[in-house]
């Protein structure tokens, strides 16, 4: 393995655990109630590719918030037609995907109605399990993307202050 590639497995490897640690911590700490759903998208925020990164957040944190208002419109409508979780997750995840469809930006809209729905707990309305795990996707995203960014600038600064001498492998 050449030595920027040592570099890069190095960064990837810190980023990752990172990433996911804080993301824990965080989540933890303000009280959300399924911290791994903030974990998880910090860990799939923080492997993208850092050229598009902007454009990729902003898409994921669209499409979390697409996927939690339908969640909760269809949840609420369902509910009151006396429909079961079954019917729920099909008829958001149909919504969302006729919204997400040739727009792969926002395609975790299709994701986060079943992350609401069987995630919510019996004596939990559906707006609020909407809200907590929107607000556990987007902060994980946002924790994901913010490690990328860093890793990025950080592995940039360090080509920059290579003595002039130094030669890759």
């Amino acid at each position: 393995m050449s030595g920027d590639n040592t570099v890069k497995l190095i960064a990837f490897v810190l980023r990752c655990a990172a990433a996911a640690t804080i993301a824990y911590l965080l989540a933890s700490a303000i009280g959300l109630l399924h911290p791994l759903w903030t974990c998880i998208f910090a860990l799939v925020g923080s492997q993208d590719s850092e050229s598009e990164i902007f454009t990729t957040i902003g898409g994921r944190v669209a499409g979390t918030i697409i996927g939690v208002i339908v969640a909760v419109a269809v949840g609420a409508a369902m509910h009151l037609l006396g429909l079961n979780i079954v019917w729920q997750i099909a008829v958001a995840v149909a919504i969302c995907a006729t919204i997400a469809w040739g727009r792969p930006a926002i395609q975790l809209c299709i994701w986060t109605p079943p992350i609401i729905f069987l995630t919510a707990s019996p004596t939990e309305s559906i707006i609020s399990a909407g809200f907590y795990r929107g607000c556990e996707v987007i902060l994980g995203v946002l924790i994901g993307g913010l490690f990328l960014i860093a890793a990025d600038k950080c592995l940039a600064w360090g080509h920059r202050t290579r003595p002039r001498h130094y030669k890759k492998s």
